[in-house]
């Protein structure tokens, strides 16, 4: 007899779906980059409006300042639409089977992980995030969840990962534990 699977997610991949995967993922690993985005474009209004500079000068600071600080997950955006590009085919549906030991992967082909091996968890309004790693996901849409409610799902991943659900946090939320985690994922690469 097979074995049933505890709780089945799934997710029907969109462009949206893939925009938001990457755009996850950068807010997740690359929280330093996000940061000195951000520092640096500071840095550039600041010296454009307070150094003596010919406007021909100081409004391309200016620009390039805010350019810098409001489109934070360009990079992300890029990187979707590059895979996008690529593609060039239909996006696949990803089902997340979740047993007691395991975890199997299906969609373009099947993957067996155990639960040990992943190394985050996060979780958006609409769907839940398994990182096994940078560029690696296991994707689930929460209104998709069979077997029991987005919130047992979590509690049985959480238990089996020993890991807890975050939420990725803006830079004016982050504390000293979201920068030290940004700094080990750096020295990781």
């Amino acid at each position: 007899m097979a074995e049933t699977a505890s709780f089945i997610g799934s997710v029907q991949h969109t462009p949206d779906t893939i925009q938001l995967l990457y755009k996850t993922e950068y807010y997740t690993y690359d929280t330093l980059r996000i940061l000195s985005r951000f520092l640096l474009g500071a840095a550039l209004i600041v010296g454009g409006l307070m150094m003596a500079l010919p406007r021909v000068v100081q409004i391309p600071l200016l620009l390039a300042g805010c350019w810098l600080i409001v489109s934070k997950d360009f990079p992300a955006a890029v990187r979707a639409d590059r895979a996008l590009d690529a593609r060039k085919a239909a996006l696949p549906m990803h089902i997340c089977s979740f047993f007691e030991d395991r975890v199997e992967l299906t969609g373009e082909g099947s993957m067996r992980l155990d639960y040990q091996k992943f190394q985050r968890l996060i979780e958006d309004e609409s769907y839940l995030y398994l990182f096994l790693g940078r560029q690696s996901v296991c994707m689930v849409e929460k209104d998709g969840v069979e077997g029991g409610s987005p919130e047992e799902l979590k509690a049985f991943v959480a238990q089996r990962t020993g890991l807890s659900w975050q939420r990725n946090r803006s830079l004016l939320t982050m504390n000293l534990a979201d920068l030290r985690q940004a700094v080990r994922d750096r020295r990781a690469r």
